[in-house]
């Protein structure tokens, strides 16, 4: 497959690249190789080379790692598979010695999944935890071996063209993979900062004494991020026992557990990914909200005392942020679980 492979570093036989990983660090006096776990990022077009190994330079200046940006073309005439290394380097903050992260890059072209998880699973560093990065859609078959060598599985649920089959290929790989496995959404991470917003707000007496008495939820959100906005749905109704009960127009309906009919509304607009969320009962109302670029979260609560604005930060959401936000040690995302298994309701 012919495609610009410039930023990918130093083309090299597959067989040779242990010793020409090697060769890159026999010259360098100032220069210090670091690892700390495998990252492995799946996809299958070249298209995304460029802009994967753009991402992962600056991701190792906070996450030293080996990274290995897999390229899977299973479609292709002619079997074979190419490779290119590199190393991504920066300075300390003294200054004086670089410490670089390696990255190899593989291109699978009419191979087998079972051959394409040996070639991955051949190129790790060592026994490191390995993260991998899957981008767009799940295998059909969760009986490729690389399942029982993945530590965290990384997705992000905002490019499932069909969510629905996308959890049942999701729910196979966990059966298939059992406990060892950690789920990253990086969609889900998304609203993390608005998650805390809320959950701190609801501290508050006004809002905790109302909590059996919400009646009410409006999110708005970007054209692309609705299942960000009806992920969030579904961590309200798991955390609250909410039950779907259907629809009425354009409302998503529910139960709570006092019986109480709670209409959602979810409403498109230019704003990116989830800009505001309201929800209240007849005597008191929370809305979180952030201005477009805004650093800051802005928590809005009304009841019969008056109305407090309270200031939360907003997190980093670009790709880099969200990322490193997963590297966190023993983030597991048991509240995920429950969001994703309401969420298939809301489908």
């Amino acid at each position: 497959m012919a495609f610009e492979s410039a930023s990918l570093g130093l083309p090299v036989p597959v067989a040779q690249i242990p010793t020409q990983l090697k060769a890159l660090w026999a010259d360098g006096d100032h220069r210090t190789r670091a690892s700390l776990l495998n990252l492995a990022v799946y996809c299958q077009t070249t298209a995304s080379f460029d802009e994967n190994t753009a991402l992962i330079s600056r991701f190792v200046r906070n996450h030293a790692c080996r990274a290995i940006l897999l390229g899977d073309i299973p479609a292709a005439e002619t079997p074979g598979v190419s490779a290119w290394i590199q190393a991504h380097c920066h300075l300390t903050k003294a200054g004086a010695q670089e410490i670089c992260s390696e990255q190899i890059t593989l291109l699978a072209e009419g191979l087998s999944q079972v051959a394409v998880a040996n070639l991955l699973l051949a190129h790790l560093d060592y026994d490191l935890p390995l993260n991998l990065w899957w981008q767009g859609s799940l295998p059909q078959n969760p009986d490729s071996p690389i399942w029982h060598r993945v530590n965290r599985l990384i997705l992000d649920s905002r490019d499932w063209t069909n969510p629905a089959d996308e959890i049942r290929k999701l729910n196979q790989l966990r059966n298939h993979a059992g406990a060892r496995l950690h789920l990253a959404d990086l969609n889900w991470t998304r609203s993390l900062s608005l998650r805390q917003a809320i959950a701190v707000s609801f501290d508050a007496p006004s809002l905790l004494g109302e909590i059996d008495r919400l009646n009410h939820l409006e999110i708005h959100h970007g054209a692309d991020a609705r299942l960000t906005a009806l992920l969030l749905v579904a961590w309200f109704a798991a955390q609250f026992q909410w039950k779907a009960s259907g629809s009425e127009g354009e409302c998503l309906l529910f139960q709570t557990p006092s019986g109480t009919t709670l209409k959602c509304v979810l409403k498109t607009s230019q704003m990116e990914d989830v800009s505001s969320v309201s929800i209240g009962s007849p005597e008191a109302s929370l809305t979180v909200e952030r201005e477009n670029g805004s650093p800051l979260l802005n928590a809005v609560r009304k009841d019969a005392t008056g109305t407090t604005t309270t200031h939360f930060t907003a997190g980093n959401r670009d790709m880099q942020g969200l990322l490193s936000e997963e590297m966190i040690p023993g983030a597991k995302h048991r509240v995920y679980l429950k969001a994703l298994a309401g969420l298939q309701t809301l489908l």
